[in-house]
Parts: structure tokens; sequence; C-alpha cells
């Protein structure tokens, strides 16, 4: 009987190819797709080639992906995936890079992933291609890979370039996984969704045995893609929302801002589902769910607002998770809610008082510049920090460009915001992030009415 070995392979750099300058709507569409496929197929064509069972693929995963082979496929198993490396980092410019390792499945599974994980590690700080291999400008051969895939119902491989996926032909032929990310519609409003169920990769690592490993892996991309497609085809959303990235525990859309909230809020209670009944299972399970949107500037392309998403994203994260960043500011997810309530008392404002519209832009004159506090910084921007010493100031400068009509409703309504915005913190009023949120999605609503 021959040796079990456990070979784990993870695609890298996807980042680096999708910031490129001038890239169209179809074409970053295509490198997330190429990307996704390269994680979900290339595994597959591996076991094909060396006429293996598909049974062996344990789980292919955001890019990553584990197979148990026997002992006397892995030379052969290696080869393959040096040529797909050298041809993925060709295409790429470099960009895009493969890692591997493998070891015997001897031994306790917390001590065959770390094998693996220090053989991942020590093979990316490889230089993965000889000086002189690629030329000055390579373009990318696959950014109609989208609109090609579309009407097709099976995407295909062939070893004559093994970073290219096919429309319904090639040597092995499988059927697309999830449906194909529709052409962007980027209206005069639109932006990114990023998304993140928390502590995954934790739990995954804290799994006792390969098999609780896979099943966890399994579960949680059976759920991303399963709940994202679900969801993004419904009434409410399959006209509107454009799937990015589809990962084992993350995924991005883009869609009109309107749509992105309450895309957001489905996602998030769908989620809560899933994580609960993990928690009933399993100790210690992922429990909550990061998010940000970041809305697109006047002809921003789609790179540079994935970016600042992910980034967003990224913070999130590091300041406790479970939380939704929304126009730069991180809030929890109870405060979203009350976020929409003070932006509907704004709106009111506007609308029923006729207040000025130098209102809201006045009001914003009060919340932290993203620069103050530097030394490179006014003393007048220094002063429009948040503390406020001398709240009644506040009051009565806004007061100023207020037009209206003294009256019991305006003066309750009032007082009612700027109890919302600001809260007593170490003897001091101070603007309240949800505030400043609020303001922003009003400013936002009221542009695109």
């Amino acid at each position: 009987m021959s040796l079990q070995v456990f070979l784990q392979a993870k695609f890298f750099g996807i980042n680096a190819l999708l910031h490129e300058e001038g890239l169209s709507g179809d074409a970053f569409l295509s490198r997330c797709q190429w990307f996704t496929l390269l994680g979900e197929f290339i595994p597959r064509a591996l076991l094909a080639e060396l006429g293996l069972s598909p049974l062996l693929l344990g789980a292919a995963t955001g890019g990553r992906f584990l197979l148990v082979l026997p002992d006397a496929s892995v030379l052969a198993a290696h080869a393959f995936l040096a040529t797909v490396a050298e041809r993925v980092g060709a295409v790429s410019g470099g960009s895009v890079g493969l890692v591997w390792s493998s070891t015997e499945n001897l031994g306790l599974w917390p001590d065959i992933r770390k094998r693996l994980e220090t053989g991942l590690r020590q093979r990316r700080d490889t230089p993965r291609l000889p000086l002189g291999l690629l030329p000055p400008a390579t373009p990318f051969p696959y950014d109609g890979l989208v609109a090609s895939l579309r009407p097709a119902a099976t995407v295909g491989w062939s070893a004559g370039d093994p970073a290219a996926f096919l429309a319904n032909s090639g040597q092995h032929q499988w059927p697309l996984p999830t449906p194909i990310a529709r052409p962007l519609s980027t209206p005069r409003r639109w932006g990114v969704l990023t998304a993140d169920l928390d502590n995954v990769g934790p739990r995954l690592h804290s799994a006792t045995s390969a098999e609780e490993y896979l099943q966890l892996s399994l579960t949680f991309k059976n759920f991303v893609a399963g709940e994202l497609a679900r969801v993004a085809a419904t009434d409410e959303f399959a006209s509107r929302v454009t799937v990015l990235y589809s990962g084992g525990d993350d995924f991005a859309v883009a869609a009109p801002w309107d749509a992105l909230l309450d895309f957001a809020k489905e996602m998030r209670r769908v989620a809560g589902l899933l994580l609960r009944q993990l928690d009933e299972q399993r100790e210690g399970a992922s429990r909550s769910v990061s998010m940000a949107i970041v809305h697109a500037e006047r002809h921003e392309p789609m790179a540079s607002v994935f970016a600042r998403s992910a980034e967003a994203l990224e913070t999130v994260k590091a300041s406790g998770k479970n939380a939704i960043s929304l126009f730069g500011r991180t809030i929890d997810w109870p405060q979203l809610k009350e976020a929409a309530e003070i932006k509907g008392q704004m709106r009111k404002l506007l609308s029923r008082f006729r207040a000025s519209p130098e209102f809201l832009d006045e009001l914003e004159n009060f919340y932290l510049d993203p620069a103050a506090g530097s030394e490179l910084t006014s003393s007048r921007a220094r002063r429009r920090g948040r503390t406020l010493d001398k709240p009644w100031r506040l009051h009565r400068r806004l007061r100023r460009v207020i037009d209206v009509r003294e009256s019991e409703a305006f003066e309750k309504q009032w007082d009612s915001l700027l109890e919302q915005i600001t809260a007593q913190s170490g003897g001091k009023r101070q603007l309240r992030p949800t505030g400043y949120v609020a303001l922003a999605w009003a400013r936002l609503e009221g542009s695109s009415s």
C-alpha cells in the first residue's frame, strides 16, 4: 500500500494585476474570474492529467487547494505545478505566483498542517522567475475571459496553455461552478462592497483532523458561493449587483449605492444563521462578519474603488471586527440603524423645515478632517477637531445657517439631532462617528435625487 501525501498549493498576487492603470470594467472582471478559476480548476486539471480520481481533491477555496496524492504521483504533481507557475508568472508579468508544499500523512493533523504551511512560506520566499524571462511589457492575454464564458455551459483546460481557461472546449472540461459575472453597470452613484467572515482562519487552524478541516472549508466555501449567488439573483438585486469575487470566507460585489447597503444587511443576516448553527456544533466558530462599502468618485475606475474598499475592510478587521466601514468611518452593526435614523432627521430638516442647502456643508466642517492633528495642518483645521469644548458655539453657528421660522416642531427636531450626533466623553462633548456617517449618507442621497 502506497503512502498518502498531502499537497497544498496557493495562488497569490492578484491585487497587483488588478491595479493596472486604464483597466476597463470587463477586463477587471476577467482578471478576477481568472484568478478564481485558477484555484478551482488547476487542481482538477492536475488530477485529470495524472489519471487520478477527482475525489482526491480535498478542498479548493480562495485560491488555495489541498490534494491527497499517492506517493508515486508526487514528483509528477510537482512538475505539473512548476509548469503552471511559470506560465502564470509569465502572463501576469510576475504579479501572480503559485507556491506549494507536500508532506506525508504521518502524525497528527496539526503537525501535518504546520509542515505544509512552513513549506508554503519557504517557497514564497524563493524568487519565482529568473531574471530576463519576461519581456519589458507583456499584455495580459485573458482580458476577454468573462465575455467568452458568459454563454458557456462548461469551462475547459488544455496543456498547451496551462494558465488559460476555455469556453466549451479543452482537453478536460467541467461545469461552471457559479454564474459568470454580469456586465458592470456603473450609474452616477455606485460603489463596491467587500466582506469577510471573521475568525475563519483561526477556526480552520484549530481543526484537530483533516476531515474536520475539509468539512469546515467546504462549509464556508459553499455558504459564501451559494448564498452570494442566491441573494444576487433575487428580484431586488438581480439586475443591479455584479459579483466581483467569491472566496472561501470573503466576497466582493459592485452595485448602485442604494443597493449596496440592503445587500450588505441581507448577507449579514444569512451569515448570522450559519454562524449561529456552527456555534451550536463547534466551540469557537466564527461569530461575526466585517464589511466595507466605498462609493466611487466621479470617473473613478473599478480597480481603484475595489482597492479602497479592500483597504477599508482591513481597517475594520484591525479595529475589532464585526463592524462595517462607511464613508471612511468604522461603526458597529447596531450603529448602522442609528446612523439611518440620524440621516432621516437631517433630510427632514432640509425638506420639512426648508433648511438652507448650506446646512450639511456647515455641519461637515465640524468633523475631523483626515489631516487634522498633523503639524502641517493649519490652526483653523486643527480647531475643527472632533472635541467640542464649547458645544453652545456649535449650536449657535449651525442655527445661523437654518432659514426657518421658530416652531416647537423644529426645536424638537433640532435638539434631537444635536443629541444624537454628539456624546459626553471625559467631561467634553464629542462628535460621534455615526453622525458623520449619517451626514455623508444624507449628502449622497441629496446629490442623487
